[in-house]
């Protein structure tokens, strides 16, 4: 230990009778480390970070790519994480192998409270939503199943913490307050709890409304029992001691049966296409980070720039190192010119 206190003593006084060096060197290095620590913590916050809800390894996100006739809304390229919500319901109602099993949608919204009106993000969510996630109020209750039985009984609605913080001011007078969504009254039950932002990256909803309530907040489009209306995202938490690979093989019978039921309502495609049709899979992805929509996209330019930053780090301590070799170097050449001590002279 004593040696090292020495060593470092004798780097400082090292440092300091050289400003000029020891100003570029950590100039340089603090540039490359600076780029590196942000660019990684940008990565970590699109790529790695689990969704902030209780025990995210235990969700997935289902995917059923393959041929759909009808209507699918879609924010992927082959609707495959589009479900109509007849499906939904079956899947939910009679799997064994999930312990929850919930549905949301985004939709946008004109939100009206005390005579001031402005736009807001919105889903429409299943009313197990927040107890599959595992996600608390912050304030009065959130969204249950009994808000979620009867088409247009429940006009109840929660709030994002964040919406109330910038809206309400974190007025918890708000709760039982009433206000106007897309043309309909709805009352304030709860808010969310902080840190909680959905389950899409990208996607920040600020009102969550029953999906019983969809008919009232999207005029003209109820699809609540057209099956071959594709729309909804589904997401489920494994039952414990499951995981993703059993819980695919084991509702695989359950989803051919109901494609089987399905058949009929696509007559209008072709023999091959039908066959295609209900050999489809239920893909049982992870969903730890929820949703990957964003992901996906970014994922390639992230790493490039990861890389780009890492090089210019690596250029930055070789450039230090340099320095370091040009310094040594002139130490150990020493004086230019040798001259004779004074009082002897050359024979």
């Amino acid at each position: 230990m004593q040696t090292l206190i020495q060593d470092l003593r004798y780097g400082v006084r090292t440092l300091l009778k050289q400003p000029g060096f020891t100003t570029i060197a950590v100039v340089t290095l603090a540039l490359g480390i600076g780029a590196n620590t942000a660019i990684f913590s940008l990565l970590h916050q699109v790529l790695l970070r689990a969704l902030p809800v209780r025990q995210p390894e235990q969700l997935v996100v289902l995917a059923s790519p393959g041929p759909k006739q009808g209507r699918t809304s879609s924010d992927t390229r082959d609707g495959a994480e589009s479900f109509s919500y007849p499906m939904y319901r079956d899947l939910r109602e009679r799997n064994e192998v999930f312990s929850g099993l919930m549905a949301r949608y985004s939709i946008p919204l004109n939100v009206t409270f005390q005579g001031q009106s402005e736009g807001a993000s919105g889903e429409v969510v299943s009313g197990n939503y927040f107890n599959v996630l595992g996600v608390t109020p912050a304030l009065g209750r959130m969204l249950s199943l009994e808000d979620d039985r009867t088409p247009g009984a429940h006009p109840v609605v929660v709030l994002s913490h964040t919406y109330w913080v910038r809206r309400f001011a974190a007025d918890a007078q708000v709760l039982n307050q009433t206000m106007t969504i897309n043309g309909h009254q709805m009352t304030v039950v709860g808010v969310a709890r902080a840190g909680f932002t959905g389950v899409q990256l990208g996607e920040t909803p600020e009102v969550f409304i029953p999906m019983m309530m969809k008919a009232q907040v999207t005029p003209g489009w109820d699809g609540l029992e057209d099956r071959r209306d594709y729309w909804l995202n589904v997401l489920g938490r494994l039952k414990p001691g499951v995981n993703r690979e059993q819980a695919q093989a084991r509702i695989a019978p359950l989803y051919r049966g109901l494609l089987d039921a399905e058949l009929p309502l696509q007559q209008r495609m072709a023999a091959d296409t039908q066959q295609r049709f209900i050999n489809k899979k239920l893909l049982v992805e992870d969903g730890v980070r929820g949703r990957t929509v964003f992901q996906r996209d970014a994922r390639a330019p992230l790493l490039m720039l990861m890389g780009m930053v890492g090089l210019v780090l690596l250029i930055a301590c070789a450039n230090v190192a340099g320095l370091q070799v040009a310094r040594g170097a002139a130490r150990r050449k020493g004086p230019t010119s040798w001259s004779m001590p004074r009082g002897v002279r050359p024979r």
